[in-house]
């Protein structure tokens, strides 16, 4: 597996929650990471797309070889261990069409928490990169507030991807005060197979 990099600097991970976006501060926020961190305690690399000031590294339980979470807000972090063994820890202030990836397929699981993916340039980011990513993943978690526009009018056509197959449909209404009463306190999560999931 590598990731190859542009400009991300070591430094050391980011301490405080969401204090800019209600949804990333309170218990919801926390209980999104461990539910996803769940569905990847079978797969030796973590890459996540839209960490942002919260990545999903410090959920997980197992021992993966390496953890990507790549976010243009996420503070540049790196590491060679986590939960007590070697793993390659990389945080990476980027958008994720600015990286390459090279990972084996099926070797790697892809969380997309929070999802809202914005165009970069002129690309759209439903294209064949995140659709690559997707489809050679082992598992993919996918989280968002289908109250929101742009996430409930990309994610359909991820799930409906022939590539991919649902296992699990959850709706979560948060019945959290920093969220209270906003859209963000509904949240729909997919976890979905791909070819890869039974290797």
């Amino acid at each position: 597996m590598q990731v190859n990099l542009k400009d991300a600097a070591s430094g050391s991970p980011p301490l405080e929650a969401g204090k800019d976006i209600p949804h990333l501060a309170g218990l919801g926020a926390t209980m999104r990471q461990v539910f996803a961190a769940h569905f990847m305690r079978d797969c030796p690399h973590i890459l996540e797309i839209g960490g942002h000031i919260r990545p999903i590294t410090a959920y997980l339980t197992h021992h993966p070889l390496s953890v990507t979470s790549v976010d243009p807000k996420t503070e540049a972090y790196e590491a060679n261990e986590l939960n007590g063994q070697q793993c390659h820890v990389r945080h990476i202030p980027a958008k994720f069409q600015q990286i390459d990836y090279h990972y084996q397929p099926g070797s790697y699981g892809l969380v997309l928490l929070g999802y809202s993916l914005k165009p970069f340039g002129r690309k759209d980011p439903l294209g064949d990169l995140l659709f690559s990513l997707i489809e050679n993943a082992k598992t993919v978690v996918i989280e968002y507030a289908p109250e929101l526009e742009r996430a409930a009018s990309q994610v359909p056509h991820i799930v409906s991807r022939p590539a991919v197959t649902i296992r699990g449909q959850f709706d979560l209404h948060l019945h959290d005060p920093e969220i209270a009463g906003t859209p963000y306190a509904a949240r729909r999560f997919y976890v979905l197979d791909t070819r890869y999931t039974a290797s």
